[in-house]
C-alpha cells in the first residue's frame, strides 16, 4: 500500500470515530510547506468551524510500514485530532483580538525564491535572498510548538500593515524564543546525548533556546554587532538551516571557497529540504553590516 492508498483508507475508516462531531466533509489534500515541500494530509472540516487542522499522513504511514495495525493508527489519529480541534476552537475565538496576538506574533526567515508563490498572500519583508515572514504562536510547551503563518487577510483584520507587524514581531521573537549563542562544540554536547569528546574549533552557533526557527536572528543587528565587538573580528555566517546559523570568525583562517562548497554540499546531503535556508555565504562587519560573499 502506497501513501496515497493509505491516506484514502484513513479518510474512510476515521468516519466511525467521529460520531460526536458535526462533520461537514473529510478529504485528502497535498499541502505545500516551506521551500515547496509537499506533504500528504487529510482535512476533517466541521460545520460550525470555519477552518480545520490538516493531519499529515507521512508520520502515520511510517508507523504502518513499521508494522502498526491500521486500526491502532486510525485511533491514534483520532486522539490527536481531538486535541488539535480543541486548540483550534480556542484560537478561532481569539484570532480577531489583537490583544492576544500582539504578544504572540514572531519572525521566521525563509528562502524567498523557493517560497515566493506561497508568500503571494502573506506579508513579508525581503532580506537579501531570504524573506522575513510572520507567524503567530498557537501553542508552546516543553514538548511541542505549533504556529501558523500570518496571511494578509489576518493582518488586515488586525488593522496593521507589514511595517507595524514587523515592529511587534521583532520585539516578541526575543521574548518568546530567547537567542542562544554558544560555541559549536558546546552546542553539540547539549544536543547530542552521546558522551563523546568534540574539540573546540572556534566556531559558534546562533539559534534560540528551542532550536526551532533560530535563523531569524540573522536579522538582529544588535546580536550580530555584539558578537563582532566581543570577539574583535569580522566573521562569516553560514546559513546552516532555518533553525540555526554558524558563525565563523575570520581569524580562524577559513577559506571562503571551501565554506561555500561546504554550504552547498550540506544543503544537498544533510539538510532536509523543508529546512533549507540559503546556499550563500555571508560576511558580517561592524562597518558594512551583512553582505553576500
Amino acid at each position: 500500500m502506497d501513501l496515497n492508498e493509505f491516506t484514502l483508507q484513513v479518510c474512510d475508516r476515521i468516519r466511525d470515530y467521529l460520531s460526536t462531531f458535526d462533520v461537514d466533509e473529510i478529504y485528502d489534500q497535498d499541502v505545500v510547506k516551506n521551500n515547496g515541500v509537499v506533504y500528504k494530509g487529510i482535512v476533517i472540516s466541521l460545520k460550525k468551524i470555519d477552518t480545520a487542522p490538516t493531519i499529515y499522513m507521512d508520520y502515520y504511514y511510517g508507523l504502518y510500514k513499521q508494522g502498526k495495525s491500521m486500526e491502532s493508527i486510525v485511533k491514534l489519529i483520532y486522539e490527536n485530532y481531538k486535541n488539535s480541534i480543541g486548540k483550534l476552537e480556542r484560537t478561532e475565538k481569539e484570532a480577531d483580538k489583537l490583544e492576544k496576538y500582539n504578544d504572540n506574533v514572531f519572525i521566521k526567515v525563509v528562502n524567498y525564491e523557493k517560497n515566493k508563490v506561497r508568500l503571494e498572500d502573506c506579508p513579508f519583508i525581503p532580506f537579501m535572498d531570504m524573506a522575513i515572514t510572520f507567524r503567530y504562536l498557537v501553542h508552546k510547551d516543553d514538548k511541542e510548538i505549533s504556529s501558523a503563518i500570518v496571511k494578509n487577510v489576518l493582518m488586515d483584520s488586525w488593522g496593521l500593515n507589514t511595517h507595524s507587524l514587523y515592529k511587534i514581531a521583532y520585539q516578541n521573537t526575543k521574548r518568546l524564543f530567547p537567542p542562544l549563542l554558544k560555541r559549536l562544540s558546546e552546542i553539540f554536547r547539549i544536543w547530542n546525548t552521546r558522551d563523546i569528546y568534540i574539540p573546540d574549533n572556534g566556531m559558534y552557533v546562533l539559534t534560540n533556546e528551542y532550536g526551532i526557527n533560530g535563523a531569524a536572528y540573522i536579522t538582529y543587528k544588535d546580536i550580530l554587532d555584539n558578537f563582532c565587538r566581543d570577539n574583535n573580528t569580522d566573521y562569516y555566517i553560514i546559513p546552516s538551516s532555518i533553525h540555526e546559523l554558524i558563525l565563523v570568525p575570520k581569524g580562524l583562517g577559513e577559506d571562503e571557497e571551501s565554506l561555500k562548497m561546504y554550504i552547498r554540499e550540506a544543503n544537498r546531503t544533510v539538510v532536509p529540504k523543508i529546512d533549507f535556508l540559503s546556499d550563500n555565504l555571508y560576511l558580517y562587519s561592524l562597518k558594512d553590516g551583512i553582505k553576500v560573499i
